[in-house]
């Protein structure tokens, strides 16, 4: 029983990590959406890749394709990047760049091309744009992958798709890092604000076993989390609504009703209202002691919601087992005992 006990104990505390991880995931999807900060990154990355600091060349070229400007509303303006798509697709994004690159160097673009006469415009433009200053990050690159590619224009594309993966690989890395920090701060208000301390939680799982048992019920039926991205802000903001009425309704000990004001009663033992506060240092105590446990919980929830629901899954799994073993020995033990008794 110790073992299951200690399992249902890390369900608990898994679960709680996760309801707050989903609080924290939405309320930051709401504040990434409203400031389109996916839009950002984006043309961030391309800058970077087309080497254009200040979006007036290649970029705005690029964003101004018709492959391009139909993801997005208005007209392209790097100060106002409100409505800047958050997401090219790597084909459109490699047409659209062979296509600017050729109108940027002079090439003319006809219907009625085949591929060799793609390839040599294609390599005319890239030499072009290699040669001038301001284009060269550009240019070089793509003399390389059409003198790799030789007359291949789907081996070029390719060539010139993996090129993007690459940046969108960085400006991914870059953007979840962000998100993780975010989701630390966002994790440390919430602690505080719902008072969710993890060393008082788990001291409440470990003495009642009837919350525990409520806990891994809930756990159990809990689904893989949805993302945000892209649903509409009331629901968003509903979702959130529901995951905090789930911890109240599930009994979970957060919140600050009988927390505060942190005082001592007038007697040992008696249920006496409160007279005052502490002393200087028991405020201290208790106010560091709140803290460390918010900042375990903020450390977790930065984790985010799917590490939490994987982790869940496998401590099920593990309970699963370890509880069958156990009654098998209880009654293994029980019918050694009946008969040495007999004997």
């Amino acid at each position: 029983m110790f073992g299951s006990s200690i399992i249902d104990i890390a369900i608990g505390v898994g679960f709680v990590y996760l309801l707050l991880s989903l609080i924290a995931s939405t309320i930051n999807e709401i504040i990434l959406s409203l400031l389109n900060m996916r839009g950002k990154d984006l043309l961030r990355g391309l800058k970077t890749l087309l080497d254009d600091e200040h979006a007036e060349g290649l970029v705005k070229d690029l964003y101004n394709h018709g492959l391009i400007f139909g993801l997005f509303r208005g007209s392209f303006d790097p100060k106002k990047t409100g409505e800047l798509p958050s997401y090219i697709p790597r084909s459109n994004f490699v047409m659209a760049l062979l296509d600017v690159a050729r109108v940027t160097a002079g090439q003319p673009i006809t219907v009625q091309e085949d591929a060799a006469a793609t390839m040599a415009s294609l390599k005319a433009a890239a030499q072009k744009l290699a040669g001038d200053t301001k284009t060269a990050k550009v240019g070089k690159p793509l003399v390389s992958m059409i003198d790799i590619a030789g007359t291949d224009l789907t081996k070029l594309r390719k060539s010139v798709g993996d090129w993007y993966d690459s940046a969108m690989d960085r400006v991914s890395g870059a953007y979840k890092y962000r998100t993780q920090k975010i989701l630390f701060v966002l994790g440390l208000i919430l602690a505080a604000g719902l008072n969710a301390n993890t060393v008082t939680i788990i001291r409440q799982l470990s003495t009642d076993s009837t919350l525990r048992q409520s806990i891994v019920a809930a756990a159990q039926s809990e689904k893989q989390p949805d993302g945000m991205a892209g649903q509409p802000r009331r629901d968003q903001i509903r979702q959130v609504e529901g995951q905090v009425s789930q911890l109240g309704n599930i009994g979970i000990p957060v919140g600050w009703a009988g927390a505060w004001p942190p005082c001592k009663p007038p007697c040992e033992g008696c249920a006496a209202p409160c007279t005052g506060p502490h002393s200087f240092g028991g405020w201290l105590a208790y106010w560091a002691r709140s803290f460390g446990g918010w900042l375990l919980t903020a450390i977790a929830i930065s984790l985010g919601a799917p590490f939490w629901f994987d982790l869940l899954n496998k401590f099920m799994i593990v309970r699963s087992t370890v509880r069958p073993s156990e009654k098998s020995g209880e009654g293994e033990y029980k019918g050694k005992k009946e008969v040495r008794n007999e004997g």
